[in-house]
């Protein structure tokens, strides 16, 4: 059986024109003209009905007439009518990702670690996805597995801001390895020992992914798919532990590219000797040498904003 090709997200200019007619729908029903309102709601649907789907959940959700209960009542219709459509159509991950944040807000935790996982087994390099588990399983008091989730999350995007934020807030248990739930926690429910708030050291929940290899890695990986026009659908599957294990042969030419492409992207942060001696021909082991090569202390394109924006704003952030 031929697999299923999936099914790619709305281009921008898609989704802008999806706004303006649901725009247009909405004008419609202000001054009375249903038949009006639907013609323009279909030729929403008909161009993209996962992302009209979408803009209609978020005017729904936005709409604050009425009184709690009320309000409450029809985000609940919301998430319900949105899941159905993550359901229907299972490879849009962003509908995955809005549905569980509406899920968050309405404090179904249990909702968001199901929508998660539905998600993850679609794109499981979603980092934003995994931020999102992590967050309800802390919410949910899972703090083992929720420590296994910001491990993976470390791995995947080390530098990622809500990555950042987590590791700040919950920092790990230097017995069990347990997260905190919070960056002040007296004792860890899971092994009743001494938290930060009674001075105990704490081990770093990234400290075991922090290397250049984890942290340069998804740079190295655009610059190379981009120098040698890989596919979206092969570029998401290199990751750095599968890349380096693999013999992945290339012609000189198309590693003199990436070397190239390299050098335009980061410079003179290149150790010239480590960089003069890349081995041609393998790919993995051009990668492994490339990233090898590279000086964190003269890159000066490492955004360190991150580490001096305001808590709260890294919290609040999808």
């Amino acid at each position: 059986m031929k697999p299923r090709a999936r099914k790619k997200p709305v281009s921008d200019h898609h989704e802008d024109t999806i706004v303006e007619m649901v725009d247009q729908s909405g004008q419609a029903v202000m001054v009375g003209d249903s038949l009006k309102a639907e013609e323009w709601l279909t030729r929403a649907r008909q161009l993209d009905p996962v992302t009209c789907e979408i803009e209609l959940a978020r005017r729904a959700w936005a709409n604050q007439s009425g009184n709690a209960e009320d309000i409450k009542r029809r985000r609940e219709s919301v998430v319900a009518r949105l899941g159905g459509v993550a359901v229907a159509q299972p490879d849009r991950i962003d509908t995955w990702k809005i549905l569980a944040d509406y899920l968050r807000q309405l404090g179904n935790h249990d909702g968001v670690l199901r929508a998660t996982a539905s998600g993850l087994k679609r794109e499981p390099m979603s980092i934003e996805l995994w931020v999102r588990r992590t967050r309800a399983q802390i919410e949910l008091g899972q703090l083992d597995s929720a420590s296994r989730s910001l491990r993976h999350c470390t791995k995947l995007a080390p530098t990622h801001d809500a990555v950042e934020a987590l590791i700040r807030v919950h920092p790990m248990c230097g017995n069990c390895g347990a997260l905190f739930d919070t960056a002040g926690a007296e004792f860890c429910k899971m092994c009743n020992s001494d938290g930060p708030g009674r001075g105990a050291a704490v081990r770093s929940v990234r400290a075991r992914h922090s290397s250049k290899f984890d942290v340069y890695f998804p740079r190295v990986r655009d610059v190379i798919a981009d120098a040698l026009n890989m596919p979206d659908r092969i570029k998401k599957q290199l990751t750095l532990d599968t890349l380096l294990k693999r013999h992945l042969k290339r012609s000189n030419q198309q590693c003199s590219t990436v070397l190239r492409a390299m050098t335009k992207e980061f410079g003179a942060a290149f150790d010239e000797p480590l960089f003069n001696s890349a081995v041609v021909g393998f790919l993995d082991l051009l990668i492994a040498d490339l990233i090898r090569a590279i000086n964190p202390k003269t890159d000066s394109t490492i955004d360190t904003t991150i580490r001096r924006r305001a808590l709260a704003d890294h919290i609040t952030r999808s």
